[in-house]
């Protein structure tokens, strides 16, 4: 292969990335379909078996060792696929498959998965896009243990950069240690476990990137760029350096913020919290210096099952987050089992009533161990937002803990959907703070395919910042606390936006908050506000994202342009 080579995917972890191609599974793998006879089907079974046991063996090798490395609460990505290997939809199915088609397990396995992932896949939300890779990354674990192949290891010398169409979650566990600087993949979401994997890591990675393998070879030279999603193929020897003086600077830079402040040119205080998906992810937080927990995503808990686990299990989970965040606040999330966040309270049917229940009461116990906030999502009307309240109250009523049950535990709401923030002004009367998530309110306002990755742009339409608008007016007026933590507001260029519309508080993903300190300080308000205002009557996404950086460059520009921004 010869020439430069350049492409562009999804930033899921962000840094510079230099280093060796390693490429893992670069061939399709192909299914065998092998009709069998009935005196076969014993040795058929056996053989699946075994390559359950076999692939169970090594998640569990896998747990252990992200366990060893980054303590227990990670277990819970790795659980998941755990409990598929005994899974009766799945395991049990596929023996039946080649019991009743009489068909050998590889074509069994994958008539079953396929028939798993058809309904997930059909579905709009991430959620289940995420349940059906999952799934495949079960099958090609099964698949390469009844093949008799043996796990890629990253024999290469110096920094490697690994390039996939996808990995899974265990695979990175393994590989996303040194030698392994980056991570490319054609696959995969900045939501997927192995984004969160490569986070954690602190591994840049692209992924989504689409066709590589007629594009790089093993020890052709890659370049990550995981702030803009690029990523760029045997480059000049001056580009190369370029990225690796660029890498330095990033390291150099992440452990100098992890001190500061985040008070603007002109002196205000801005309030820099942290979004997390999960409980390890605390260390992170205090470590980059967040003042809060803004957003805490509870639904890793249900990604094993259909229903969420126990009160106690919840309680336990809940509580060691609080103490390690005291005294800073930690503001929970309500999940939706089935990933759509369209649980509303005035809906929701006895059974799901119940499982609500349980969490709230969860939360409402660990409150004893710090600050604590709990919030609604996809909040649409008021009506349903004082029957949520109402079904808090009653909890609080019925604990036996005297402390939990008096404990001062704020209840707020996300505004996300259109009707809320029209109607901005009722819900202060009863809402104890408002969280805007920015990427679920540019989707309905816009009505744009939530899987076209673009939320933060989007984000910038003259349409949503009105919105954002009326919201921090509604919210100022009745003195009432509003944070943003969406998109929005870990975007550089946007943030400036956020800042001059009147937002002083944000949350945004703990990898980000050493750089969206960094931006407050250089952002005078004044003329931040000035900017927000013109914005509002600009014709598009595109030309407020053009103003924002045209009007300040002086102040910012140096600073985007060394993470790669603009």
């Amino acid at each position: 292969m010869t020439g430069p080579a350049r492409f562009k995917g999804i930033a899921a972890s962000i840094g510079v990335a230099v280093g060796a191609a390693r490429l893992v599974g670069r061939e399709p793998r192909r299914i065998s379909h092998r009709r069998i006879e009935d005196a076969d089907i014993a040795s058929e079974l056996s053989r699946f078996e075994e390559a359950v046991l076999k692939s169970r063996a090594e998640i569990e090798a896998a747990k252990q060792e992200l366990t060893d490395r980054h303590g227990p609460t990670y277990a819970p990505i790795l659980d998941v696929y755990l409990l598929m290997h005994g899974d009766a939809l799945l395991i049990d199915a596929t023996s039946e498959a080649i019991r009743n088609d009489r068909i050998n397990a590889e074509w069994a396995l994958s008539k079953v998965t396929e028939r798993l992932k058809k309904p997930l896949l059909e579905d709009a939300s991430s959620y289940f896009q995420e349940r059906a890779r999952d799934i495949e990354h079960v099958r090609e674990h099964l698949l390469r243990h009844l093949r008799g192949e043996r796990r890629t290891e990253c024999s290469t010398e110096g920094p490697t950069v690994l390039i996939a169409h996808d990995l899974t979650p265990a695979d990175a566990v393994h590989m996303l240690a040194p030698p392994t600087v980056g991570l490319v993949t054609e696959a995969g979401a900045g939501s997927s476990h192995t984004a969160i994997l490569a986070r954690t890591f602190g591994v840049p990675a692209v992924v989504g990137v689409g066709p590589l393998a007629a594009h790089i070879d093993d020890d052709d030279v890659v370049l990550v760029d995981g702030f803009a999603g690029e990523v760029a193929v045997r480059v000049s020897p001056d580009e190369r350096r370029t990225a690796e003086q660029r890498r330095d600077r990033f390291a150099a830079f992440l452990e100098a913020e992890r001190t500061t402040s985040a008070m603007t040119r002109d002196g205000v205080s801005i309030s820099v919290a942290a979004n997390l998906e999960l409980p390890n992810d605390v260390q992170a937080a205090l470590e980059n210096g967040a003042e809060g927990i803004g957003l805490y995503r509870t639904e890793f808990m249900c990604l094993d099952s259909l229903e969420p686990p126990s009160e106690e299990a919840q309680l336990e989970v809940y509580r060691g987050v609080v103490e390690a965040m005291a005294p800073k606040r930690v503001v929970f999330r309500t999940f939706d089992w089935r990933g759509d966040k369209r649980l509303r309270a005035r809906d929701v049917k006895q059974r799901e009533r119940g499982w609500l229940t349980t969490q709230i009461n969860a939360v409402l116990r660990a409150s004893t161990e710090g600050q604590v906030a709990l919030m609604f999502p996809m909040v649409s009307t008021v009506d349903e937002f004082r029957a949520a309240r109402a079904m808090v109250d009653r909890c609080r009523s019925q604990l036996s803990d005297e402390r939990a049950r008096t404990a001062e535990v704020p209840i707020g709401m996300m505004v996300e959907v259109p009707a809320a923030a029209l109607l901005a002004e009722r819900f202060t009367e009863y809402a104890d703070f408002f969280a805007v998530g920015t990427n679920d309110l540019a989707h309905y306002t816009l009505a744009f395919d939530h899987r076209d990755n673009r939320s933060a742009m989007q984000s910038l339409d003259p349409a949503v910042l009105n919105l954002l608008q009326r919201i921090i007016a509604a919210a100022s007026d009745a003195q009432l606390p509003c944070s943003m933590c969406g998109d929005l507001a870990a975007d550089p260029v946007a943030l400036c936006l956020a800042l001059g519309l009147g937002y002083r508080e944000i949350s945004v993903p703990v990898s980000v908050v050493p750089l969206a300190r960094a931006v407050i300080r250089n952002v005078d308000l004044h003329t931040a506000t000035e900017v927000a205002r013109d914005a509002l009557g600009c014709g598009s996404a595109e030309a407020v994202r053009d103003l924002v950086v045209d009007r300040l460059d002086d102040d910012l520009g140096p600073l985007w342009r060394e993470q790669g921004i603009v």
